[in-house]
């Protein structure tokens, strides 16, 4: 009998730990990876928004605003201000509205960062040349449903 023998517990548990260790061993980058898409795809989401409340001032006032608050929506983030320079922090990301009408929407930490083109409607994802993590990311984020002004 297995159960009997003196140790056999122990050689039991020591061996479902280590299959356990494993399995996080593996699925953590995973996890990681899913985790970095998703939060990539709500800030994609929340610049969308973003670019359509953009057009929609542009519409009632005449030209783009570069500060966030002015366009009557209710920010996740707070607006912070530099001199002349207008963004918006978030845990992960930052937005601001560049010259010509594009609102960029950078990472903090990766060398990756999504433009929207107000007048186009359109977006585009970018990231420094040899960067794994933002190819990962621009392959895997959902860029169809841009803003229309």
């Amino acid at each position: 009998m297995v159960l009997g023998q003196r140790g056999s517990i122990h050689t039991i548990v020591l061996g479902l730990v280590i299959i356990v260790g494993f399995g996080i061993a593996l699925g953590w980058p995973q996890y990681q990876k899913h985790k970095t898409v998703a939060s990539a795809q709500r800030a994609l989401d929340l610049g969308k928004a973003l670019a359509f409340a953009e057009a929609t001032y542009k519409t009632q006032h005449g030209a783009y605003t570069p500060d966030f608050v002015q366009l009557g929506l209710a920010l996740p983030c707070p607006v912070v201000r530099d001199g002349d320079k207008i963004e918006m922090e978030c845990s992960d990301y930052v937005y601001r509205l560049e010259e010509g009408g594009v609102l960029r929407v950078q990472h903090k930490g990766l060398p990756k960062w999504f433009d929207l083109d107000l007048a186009k409607g359109s977006v585009d994802c970018s990231h420094e040349d040899g960067s794994i993590a933002g190819s990962h990311i621009c392959s895997r984020v959902d860029l169809t449903g841009a803003a229309q002004p």
